[in-house]
């Protein structure tokens, strides 16, 4: 009956993952309506936080085993690189974090003031007991069908290129980017056939994040 229980969770989780989408230059009015009201909503100062509702983000390659570290000093590689307002949503047991493009934020001379320029979505965890009784979060994977969706609707007027490639020297991490450039899928997982995290972002003309 547990295994049965076990594989029923799994399935609906696998099934919310399928159902949920992304559209990068939704307004925020839009995005209420596609993932409800949000759960958080933050702005960064570019600064370190000094009260409720301010966040800093570091570089991906970032790594400390101090809690909180920020400084605009490129010699410690540890730059500020998010300056927009963060939104927090929770639908069909994922994770969606949305940030909102700063004014006269463009892409291909298309404003993005204001809307969604990039969204992270985490799947959904299955709680399991290990073998000493502790539970356990398990990320359920985006199926193919579900990664596909959402490259699909963030394509823009391009095209996503075809394979995913590794990013180099980091694990676990695959990119790929669409033809004219203008936006990046970043996906997280064990192998690019198993997915438990997908950043979509718009970027420059070389490929990199504006702030």
């Amino acid at each position: 009956m547990k295994t049965i229980s076990i594989a029923l969770t799994i399935a609906a989780s696998l099934t919310a993952v399928a159902t949920t989408n992304a559209w990068l230059g939704d307004s925020e009015p839009t995005l209420v309506q596609r993932y409800g009201s949000p759960r958080a909503v933050e702005i960064s100062t570019g600064d370190i936080p000094t009260q409720k509702g301010y966040y800093v983000e570091l570089t991906e390659s970032f790594t400390t085993n101090v809690s909180l570290i920020a400084t605009t000093n490129n010699d410690y590689n540890m730059d500020l690189v998010e300056t927009r307002q963060r939104d927090t949503f929770t639908k069909d047991g994922l994770g969606i974090v949305v940030y909102i493009g700063n004014v006269g934020e463009k892409y291909n001379d298309v404003d993005f003031s204001g809307s969604s320029v990039r969204e992270v979505i985490n799947c959904p965890l299955v709680w399991q007991k290990n073998k000493n009784g502790d539970k356990v979060g398990h990320s359920v994977p985006f199926s193919p069908a579900a990664l596909n969706a959402l490259l699909e609707n963030n394509k823009g007027n391009s095209t996503w290129a075809d394979d995913w490639h590794p990013l180099s020297l980091t694990p676990g991490i695959y990119i790929k980017r669409t033809a004219d450039k203008s936006r990046m899928a970043i996906a997280y997982g064990v192998s690019e056939n198993e997915i438990h995290r997908l950043e979509l972002r718009m970027v420059d003309g070389d490929g990199k994040s504006a702030d």
